[in-house]
């Protein structure tokens, strides 16, 4: 959904209106169409899939954090993008880390059970990213992040290096010079909300794609096609991730445009699309490009979300991952192509 950014003029304003109304309408039409029962049952079962993750919940002093763990042997940390939650993680992880880890979910502040702190930056966040594994008495761990989870992930390996033995950022959140377009903020509410992502789902899943990272035009094959059908389902519930998608999007984001990247001295794997809409493959490379002996995957093709099916980048990812915790017999090139 491309709106051009709020800006203090009235046709901004008359658009903000049209498109607040389009939405009301849309939610309105699937209502209308599928009734309230279905709307019902289809919530229950959106809430019935997370609740099986069975997370868990702390209090730390930087605020709480509800996690969810999968998998047995070493931990790997695995930081959720936007309208993520401890959910998306584990799916992150199930994608990217190599069978045999225990992957460790947090949702960011804003997403289920971690509400918004008094301090929500990425920087608080990583602080509670640290106390969490003081609670799971884990010293040290490879972090991977994922779109905008890359802020936290970024700030941890900053704040706490003795804790992240490996940072991969897979089509992260990066300085961007050219300011990104995204809708008015005070339509965020109506766009993020239940009722319009359900109709969405029902009658304009193009739209959620898009949403999620598909370039235009883009024409999946059958393994992919699978893919887009899991993560715009996986989007709902919407309300417990609204929250925090509508910090990141119109506060937490930008946080990164003042990180010293210089300073990171985590071995840092960074995984970019070219065809990438929300993550643009020029501001990854040049962020990547300023962290000490950093090393950058290209993939060509998958936008923001399927850039994770690239076989080239998973086993990069992969290799990366298990020199730091098992050792295999060759290390990953420092620029490599995906398959």
């Amino acid at each position: 959904m491309r709106v051009r950014p709020d800006v203090c003029v009235k046709p901004a304003a008359d658009d903000s209106s049209m498109l607040g109304r389009a939405l009301i309408g849309l939610a309105a039409a699937g209502l209308s169409v599928f009734g309230t029962a279905r709307y019902r049952r289809d919530l229950r079962r959106d809430r019935e899939r997370v609740a099986k993750f069975e997370p868990s919940v702390i209090d730390t002093p930087f605020g709480r954090v509800e996690y969810a763990q999968a998998g047995e042997g070493p931990p790997v940390l695995v930081v959720h993008g936007v309208l993520g939650g401890f959910d998306f993680g584990v799916g992150v992880g199930r994608v990217n880390v190599p069978a045999g880890y225990r992957i460790i979910s947090p949702s960011r502040f804003g997403f289920f059970g971690s509400p918004l702190p008094p301090d929500p930056s990425p920087g608080a966040q990583a602080d509670a990213f640290a106390a969490l594994l003081e609670h799971l008495e884990i010293d040290e761990l490879p972090v991977v992040a994922f779109s905008a989870g890359s802020s936290s992930a970024v700030q941890l390996a900053l704040r706490h290096p003795g804790r992240v033995s490996r940072l991969v950022l897979i089509s992260p959140n990066s300085p961007h010079p050219e300011p990104l377009p995204k809708p008015p903020r005070l339509l965020a509410p109506i766009i993020f909300s239940q009722p319009v992502f359900w109709a969405m789902r029902l009658l304009a899943r193009s739209r959620l794609e898009g949403m999620s990272g598909t370039p235009a035009g883009f024409v999946p094959d059958d393994r992919e096609r699978a893919a887009l059908r899991e993560i715009v389902d996986g989007l709902l519930p919407v309300g417990p991730r609204a929250r925090g998608t509508i910090y990141d999007s119109y506060i937490g984001n930008v946080d990164i445009a003042t990180y010293p990247f210089e300073s990171i001295t985590v071995p840092t794997l960074v995984v970019a699309a070219e065809d990438d809409t929300l993550a643009p493959y020029k501001d990854s490379r040049a962020m990547a490009e300023r962290i000490p002996d950093a090393r950058f995957v290209t993939v060509h093709r998958g936008g923001h979300t399927l850039t994770q099916l690239d076989a080239g980048a998973r086993r990069a990812v992969a290799d990366f991952i298990d020199v730091g915790v098992r050792p295999v017999a060759h290390d990953a090139p420092a620029l490599a192509e995906g398959g």
